[in-house]
C-alpha cells in the first residue's frame, strides 16, 4: 500500500536508528547515570566535611572551570581525531579518577583533592561531550536527527537528572566508597559499550601544520569563522546564549521561590524538579514528532517564546502546582528548542567542524551560565525572588522574537567540507523550512 503521509514530511512510525547509534545511546546512558551520582555525590562529601557556603560554590566553579578554559580545544581536538575514541578514553579517565577516589578518600577528605577530583570529572566531561553530539551525524541518516538527539536527551534526563541523584543519596547513606565506586563501575561499563561501536576514523582531511601550536589557532578561527559567517548559526546561537543566561538566572533562584514564597519543604523543591524533568522527557517525545510537520524556525522559535511565558507564569504564580505546571510546560518546551536547534546545526556543519561548532554552541549556552547566577541574585536584590521569573521570562520571550525573526523564510544548506574562508553556504535547500 502507498505510504498517505504528505510531501516534505517523515512518518511519525518507530524509527530504527541502527546499530551503530543503539551503541552509543548504550554508552552515554551509562555516561549520563555516572554523571547524575558524581554531580550529587561530591557536593555532599563537600557539606560533609567543609559546611561552607564558599566551599561548596567553589565545587562548582570548579568542575564548570573546563568549560571556559578547554570547549574550543575540545572541539580542535574532535575535528582532528576519532571523535569515538575521544569519547572512550574521557569515560575511562572518570572511571579511573572516581575509582581512585575511594581508596584516596577513605578516610580524609581534605578540599583540595574533592576539588581536584571535581576538575579532571569536567575536563574529561568537557571532551566527551564535545565529541559525542558531533559523532551523531555520521551514525544516523540526516532525516532522523531529531529523533536520535531526542533519544540521547530523554536518557541523560531520566538518568542524569531523575534516577542518579536519588541513587547517589542512598549509596552516600551507607558509604561514600560505595557511591565513588559506583560512579566509576557506571563510566567504566560506559567505555566498555563504546567499543561495540567501530572506529569513526579522522573528522576531515586534515594535515595539520608543522607548528602544532599554529595549527591549533588555524583551527580554531577555521570554526569561529564559519560560525559568525553563517547567519542561522550565528542567531540560533545568540538565542542559546540569551537561553543559557536565563536558565541560570532562573534556577540559582528557584530554591528560593520554593521555600519563601511558595512554602514548601526540601521533599516539595525535589518534587518541583521532578516536575520539570517530566516536562523534559515529555519534550524529547514530542520534539521530534513536531518536527515532522512544522518548519525547524518555527518550531524553536515558538518553542523559545512558549518557554519564556511559562517563567513569567511561574513568577506569577503563588500556588505550588500552579509552579509544578509552569516547570513542566517549561520543560516540554525546552526540549522543543534544543532538539531541532541542535539537529539544525549538526545538519548545517560539515563534517570537519561538526566538533568546533559543537565547542562553540556549548560556550555559548554553558559559558553564560556563571553570569546568569549572578545576574539573578542581583536581581533578587533589588526587585524580588518572583521578580526574578518575570523580567527574565519576559526577556526570554521578547529575545527569541527579535534574534530569530530575520531566520523567517531562509534557505539554507550544508556547506561542504573547505579549506577555504568560510561563507555562506548556496541557497538551494529549503532545511530551515523543512516539515
Amino acid at each position: 500500500m502507498a505510504s498517505t503521509a504528505r510531501p516534505g514530511t517523515r512518518s511519525t512510525r518507530q524509527v530504527d536508528l541502527g546499530r551503530p547509534f543503539r551503541w552509543l545511546w548504550a554508552s552515554t546512558a551509562g555516561s549520563n547515570a555516572g554523571d547524575g551520582i558524581t554531580r550529587t555525590l561530591l557536593p555532599l562529601l563537600v557539606v560533609a566535611h567543609h559546611p561552607d557556603p564558599a566551599a561548596v560554590a567553589g565545587l562548582t566553579t570548579v568542575n564548570m572551570l573546563p568549560w571556559l578554559l578547554f570547549a574550543l580545544p575540545a572541539g580542535v581536538l574532535a575535528d582532528r581525531v576519532d571523535r569515538r575514541r575521544i569519547v572512550l578514553v574521557s569515560n575511562v579517565i572518570r572511571a579511573a579518577a572516581l575509582l581512585g577516589a575511594t581508596l584516596v578518600l577513605v578516610d580524609d577528605r581534605p578540599l583540595p583533592l574533592l576539588y581536584a577530583l571535581a576538575f579532571v570529572l569536567g575536563i574529561a566531561e568537557t571532551f566527551a561531550d564535545t565529541a559525542a553530539p558531533a559523532m551523531l551525524p555520521r551514525l544516523v541518516d540526516e532525516r532522523h536527527l531529531e529523533r536520535a538527539n531526542g533519544r540521547l536527551l530523554t536518557a541523560q534526563i531520566v538518568l542524569n537528572e531523575m534516577i542518579g541523584p536519588p541513587v547517589a543519596g542512598l549509596l552516600v547513606g551507607l558509604t561514600a566508597a560505595a557511591a565513588l565506586a559506583t560512579g566509576g563501575v557506571l563510566y567504566a561499563l560506559a567505555a566498555l559499550l563504546l567499543l561495540g561501536l567501530a572506529p569513526l576514523g579522522r573528522a576531515g582531511r586534515h594535515t595539520p601544520p608543522a607548528d602544532a601550536r599554529e595549527g591549533v589557532l588555524r583551527d580554531l578561527r577555521g570554526g569561529l569563522g564559519f560560525v559568525l559567517h553563517h547567519r542561522v548559526l550565528r542567531l540560533t546561537l545568540a538565542a542559546s546564549a540569551l537561553y543559557g543566561l536565563v536558565f541560570s538566572a532562573t534556577f540559582s533562584m528557584l530554591v528560593l521561590l520554593s521555600e519563601d514564597t511558595l512554602g514548601l519543604s526540601e521533599t516539595g523543591y525535589g518534587l518541583l524538579l521532578t516536575a520539570g524533568s517530566l516536562g523534559a522527557v515529555a519534550g524529547s517525545w514530542l520534539a521530534p514528532r513536531a518536527a515532522d510537520r512544522l518548519p525547524t524556525v518555527r518550531l524553536a522559535r515558538w518553542s523559545l517564546v512558549a518557554s519564556g511565558i511559562a517563567y513569567v507564569g511561574l513568577g506569577l504564580g503563588r500556588h505550588p502546582a500552579w509552579a509544578a505546571l509552569a516547570l513542566a510546560v517549561n520543560g516540554v518546551f525546552m526540549m522543543g528548542w534544543n532538539i531541532p536547534v541542535m539537529s539544525l546545526r549538526q545538519r548545517l556543519t560539515p563534517e570537519d567542524l561538526q566538533g568546533r561548532v559543537m565547542s562553540v554552541a556549548r560556550l555559548c549556552s554553558w559559558g553564560t551560565m556563571p553570569l546568569g547566577a549572578t545576574l539573578g541574585g542581583l536581581l533578587a536584590e533589588v526587585l524580588s525572588v518572583p521578580a526574578v521569573f518575570v523580567v527574565c521570562g519576559a526577556a526570554l520571550t521578547v529575545g527569541a522574537l527579535a534574534l530569530l525573526a530575520p531566520l523567517h523564510g531562509d534557505r539554507t544548506a550544508p556547506a561542504p567540507p573547505s579549506d577555504a574562508p568560510p561563507s555562506e553556504p548556496p541557497p538551494h535547500d529549503d532545511l530551515l523550512n523543512k516539515g
